[in-house]
């Protein structure tokens, strides 16, 4: 005898003995097909077993038809799933309705209906419910995406902790006692994935099991829910710092806040801000929504914050208060990392479940019942039972004459029959059969159906967030412009000195220099800015210098602003405790009036990373005033003859006639270089220059009015005579 087609089941041969080639358990075939199995009796059955999962061949002996009747049936029930050849659109719309998913939650509370053709509006049936109608099931077809992202301060991504990236698919049999066989499952979207083929077959699924399988993919990840610390060490929610006091208990505000930037809700979400074992006396002071707790875990205690959800764009925020003391300003405290988590109804890599189809447990029939007054003739239905607990779509459904298929008793289409819950059946309105004198009808059936999945996507993210370091952050600065004062009605250039020295624990990610120069003083040109750190002089980028308005107009003010930003970026990197940034630049008083008076208007600042409340050294109120210079001097000469012969005593005298102090004068004298010099007084310095004697005194200062004299004597000699004296050059 040939060996009888079961398809995606395997082969049965049976003669004389019964061989199976079928990769399913004796059971399981039995449970398949329950309305078929139930024609077997208990010695029919405990062969199957022995040729099914023994692989015996056991004698048929009284058993072959009984067996043969059997797998026959199987054999028929596979031929008449499907479609029929000539419905090729009434398949394309199965297909499509693949991948029509439900909701677990929005099962339709149904009820007995009557169902009608789409286009003929032609009654074809009714969906009855009965008292055997149960709670019914969806498959349950998971895709669960997991993300470990890894955060700066800034929101950036880390470059030193690498995201990783996991997923897993899963399809879950729920029913206690229904099997799914024949599970076809198609995905879309895969090119982010290592997932190599869009199809994923199960041959079958026990009752509570499951299947599934593991991918990672390289989609780029951004976290659509944002958590920003915002830090007070002055405890105050007005001011940003991260700067701590010496010798202090520092009181730090803390406020936590969670935005969703994801175009639905998220959900499941948990934020835990961990508390560094410095810190003491943690409160919470409140949040928006949720709830929070103070846990310890291992010994180190962290904030628990569990919210439910977050619709799209809502935010939640969290306060909390610590306490820190300081001993020194070496002292430097971690503030915590920040860790959360959440769920959101979406993958990350883009895949999604382009259809599923399965089989589940199901009857179908036909009723004949030959009419009373009628004989050989039958009023027929055909009847379609929901013997399972899932939820089941029957997408098409036909009876044609067996003799001529071109006429069909039955013809359901896709869309034409709502959903069948568990333990629901749809019979189709009835038809009359006429068959022949002695025979039977006979129809040929097609039938297909699949139970209806339940799409679960979703991504869990968990992102860490880098703490920072809080540390005592002091600055020492200075200012001077080396002159005290300035003549009127010249150009004189003089020069800005501002050091900025970090005298805290902690280091320095960005210094500032401003000053405001005021008209009748014209301010650097960007070149002449020069910058040193400790003593060293450093490159700065030109757009870190900025001279507002950038001209040589001495009639207005002019505002010079250095700015040495990211320095943890720069090749000098951040500045250091103990280390120091000199600025250095020309300003040139242009002309100025005798009224006018130079006030020093510099501030020096300097900040952490990240920036919290800046330190700031203003100028101390340095003046240079402008002196009104005009020199009024009297000089005399007066000399007396001495008691010694030929012997004279010269005085010079030299008067501030003006109003302001002369500075750095020099007097010159000249003496013939044949007459004897003596007694030169206030240190002259003397030297020869054209046969002459030079005597050269110089006074730091002469007050107006201060008379100042000098004295020397002279003797004549064979060269010259005393006289030449009286000659004044």
């Amino acid at each position: 005898m040939p060996e009888i087609n079961l398809y995606t089941l395997g082969t049965v041969k049976i003669t004389k003995k019964l061989k199976t080639n079928i990769n399913i358990s004796s059971e399981e075939l039995f449970e398949k097909y329950p309305e078929i199995s139930s024609i077997l009796s208990s010695e029919s059955k405990d062969m199957i077993r022995l040729a099914v999962d023994d692989n015996i061949e056991p004698q048929l002996r009284k058993k072959k038809d009984e067996i043969l009747e059997y797998f026959e049936a199987v054999e028929s029930q596979l031929l008449q799933l499907g479609f029929g050849s000539e419905e090729t659109v009434e398949k394309e719309e199965a297909e499509e309705l693949k991948g029509v998913e439900m909701d677990a939650s929005e099962i339709p509370q149904q009820k007995d209906q009557d169902t009608f053709d789409k286009e003929s509006k032609r009654k074809e049936g009714k969906l009855i419910l009965g008292d055997q109608q149960m709670d019914s099931k969806l498959v349950p077809i998971k895709i669960k995406e997991k993300i470990a992202l890894y955060h700066e301060r800034d929101g950036s991504l880390s470059t030193t902790k690498e995201t990783t990236r996991k997923g897993k698919i899963e399809i879950l049999n729920i029913s206690n006692k229904d099997r799914l066989w024949d599970i076809d499952l198609k995905f879309e979207n895969i090119s982010q994935t290592d997932i190599q083929d869009e199809a994923f077959a199960v041959e079958e699924l026990e009752p509570e099991a499951s299947k599934e399988f593991e991918y990672t993919f390289e989609a780029d990840v951004a976290s659509k829910l944002t958590v920003e610390e915002f830090i007070s060490t002055v405890g105050d929610p007005d001011i940003e710092s991260y700067s701590l006091a010496v010798g202090a208990e520092n009181e730090i505000f803390v406020r936590i806040t969670i935005k969703n930037t994801e175009y639905e809700e998220v959900s499941s979400i948990g934020v835990f801000k961990f508390i560094p074992d410095e810190f003491t006396n943690p409160q919470i002071l409140g949040q928006s929504t949720g709830n929070v707790e103070i846990k310890e875990k291992e010994g180190k205690n962290y904030a628990h914050w569990e919210i439910e959800k977050l619709d799209s764009n809502e935010e939640a925020t969290l306060d909390l208060r610590l306490s820190v003391y300081v001993e020194s300003k070496e002292t430097k405290i971690r503030s915590g990392e920040i860790a959360f988590k959440y769920l959101t109804p979406n993958s990350v890599s883009g895949i999604e479940i382009g259809s599923f189809d399965a089989y589940t447990n199901n009857s179908f029939n036909i009723v004949t019942s030959e009419v009373d007054d009628e004989p050989n003739t039958y009023e027929c239905k055909f009847i379609f039972e929901n013997t399972s607990e899932f939820m089941i779509r029957l997408v098409n459904a036909d009876v044609y004459n067996e003799e001529d298929t071109s006429i069909k008793y039955v013809d359901i289409d896709p869309n034409e029959i709502p959903e069948i819950p568990g333990g629901g059946k749809w019979e189709s309105e009835p038809w009359t059969f006429t068959a022949e004198e002695g025979e039977y009808p006979t129809f040929k059936t097609k039938v297909e159906l699949f139970a209806i999945a339940d799409h679960q996507i979703a991504t869990k993210v968990k992102v860490n967030i880098v703490d920072l370091e809080l540390a005592v952050a002091a600055l020492d600065g200075e200012i001077n412009y080396g002159i005290e004062k300035l003549p009127s009605f010249k150009i004189t250039p003089f020069t800005l000195s501002g050091k900025v020295t970090n005298t805290g624990g902690a280091s320095l990610n960005e210094v500032t220099l401003v000053e405001h120069i005021q008209a009748e003083f014209l301010p650097p040109k960007p070149s002449q800015v020069e910058v040193y750190l400790n003593g060293n002089i450093i490159e700065v980028p030109i757009d870190a210098i900025k001279i507002e308005p950038d001209d040589q107009d001495p009639t207005v003010d002019h505002t010079v602003t250095v700015t040495l930003e990211n320095l943890k970026d720069s090749d000098a990197g951040p500045l250091q405790p103990d280390e120091n940034i000199e600025f250095k630049y020309p300003i040139t008083a242009y002309n100025p009036t005798k009224e006018t008076l130079y006030k020093a208007d510099a501030i020096l600042t300097a900040n952490t990373y990240p920036p919290g409340k800046p330190i700031e050294i203003r100028a101390d109120p340095i003046e240079i005033m402008v002196e009104h210079i005009r020199r009024n001097i009297a000089k005399g000469k007066d000399i007396q003859a001495l008691d010694t012969e030929g012997e004279f005593e010269i005085t010079l005298s030299i008067k501030n006639m003006g109003e302001s102090e002369l500075t750095n004068y020099r007097l010159k004298e000249k003496v013939a270089l044949g007459l004897i010099l003596s007694d030169v007084s206030n240190e002259a310095k003397i030297s020869e220059k054209d046969g002459n004697k030079i005597l050269a005194w110089k006074f730091e200062t002469i007050a107006p009015d201060e008379v100042i004299k000098v004295t020397y004597k002279i003797s004549p000699s064979s060269e010259a005579k005393a006289s030449e004296t009286q000659k004044d050059d």
